[in-house]
């Protein structure tokens, strides 16, 4: 089949992909051939396509583009600093709880140490005194 063959509907398809700018340069240019070698009224109907998908882009860029309202700033911000306080408070009950455990850790070892320090000196005075 040669371009002026092939199917009216191909070329209306081509429509979407040539209106998002989703083809390369030699594909645009084919497209482009197609259109000029179709009938009138499929080059009407494959520009008329084209306009409705850009219109369609445009309005969903307007509405992209719209300004978010004062009150969800305020309640984002909110929101994070919820979280923020219960991320401090929950960090500072877990070095809290550590550091608690690590004064009862160096506390038994101290103890520790005292005890067989003093077991070594009664030993020691027991074996002198023998």
């Amino acid at each position: 089949m040669t371009d002026t063959e092939q199917p009216v509907e191909d070329l209306l398809d081509l429509a979407y992909p040539y209106a998002l700018d989703a083809v390369d340069e030699p594909g645009r240019r084919y497209i482009e051939q197609r259109v000029a070698n179709a009938d009138a009224a499929t080059a009407a109907a494959f520009a008329t396509s084209v306009r409705a998908i850009h219109e369609t882009l445009a309005v969903i860029t307007i509405l992209d583009e719209s300004t978010p309202p004062p009150e969800l700033a305020v309640r984002v911000l909110r929101a994070v600093a919820k979280q923020t306080a219960e991320i401090a408070r929950r960090r500072a009950e877990l070095f809290g709880r550590r550091r608690s455990q690590r004064l009862r850790r160096s506390a038994a070892v101290g103890a520790l140490i005292v005890g067989v320090g003093v077991a070594v000196l009664i030993g020691r005075r027991r074996r002198r005194a023998a």
